[in-house]
């Protein structure tokens, strides 16, 4: 007999582990205050704390989006606060210049599971990076239960959709093997 469907189980511990956030990719329970880890290859995850990403260079962009409702089309504006995903790569120890680091990816991990990945090429050799954000607060605000406390945006994907991460937890960064 199953209790507890698969994809509850990230949710379950979280609310277990109130104060803390629970990601399938952490070996053992985070301490509170860490919004997100960044671990590079094989080297001891970076937790990250709020402050620490605010010592980081703020970013602020706009996004339209169109909703069209029963015929009816609405444009909405959104405007988002956070960091490039460069920038964070780089207080992790990660960046342009790493040896071999061509052939190496990053995978933003979110609570649930959900996982998005991104190539050494298309954040460091193409536009593409500079509209790849660690997203903390839209339309000044912080971001609701349902997207927060962080997520990811890739701004300049034709589907933003499938690497849209909420409740980023994690990003790992290792070779392809």
């Amino acid at each position: 007999m199953r209790l507890c469907p698969r994809p509850f189980v990230p949710l379950l511990l979280a609310l277990l582990t109130a104060g803390t956030i629970a990601c399938p990719s952490d070996p053992s329970p985070r301490e509170a205050g860490v919004l997100l880890s960044a671990q590079v290859s094989d080297a001891a995850p970076l937790a990250l704390r709020r402050a620490d990403l605010e010592s980081l260079p703020p970013q602020s962009v706009s996004s339209k989006r169109v909703i069209e409702r029963n015929g009816a089309r609405d444009e909405q504006t959104l405007v988002y606060g956070g960091w490039l995903l460069r920038d964070v790569l780089a207080r992790a120890g990660f960046g342009d210049g790493q040896r071999g680091a061509r052939t190496w990816v990053v995978e933003a991990v979110a609570t649930d599971g959900y996982r998005a990945v991104f190539s050494w090429g298309e954040l460091y050799n193409s536009a593409l990076g500079d509209q790849v954000y660690v997203i903390g607060s839209q339309d000044g605000k912080p971001l609701d239960a349902v997207a927060g406390p962080l997520s990811l945006r890739s701004l300049a994907d034709l589907r933003p959709g499938a690497r849209h991460v909420r409740n980023l937890c994690a990003l790992q960064v290792r070779p392809l093997r």
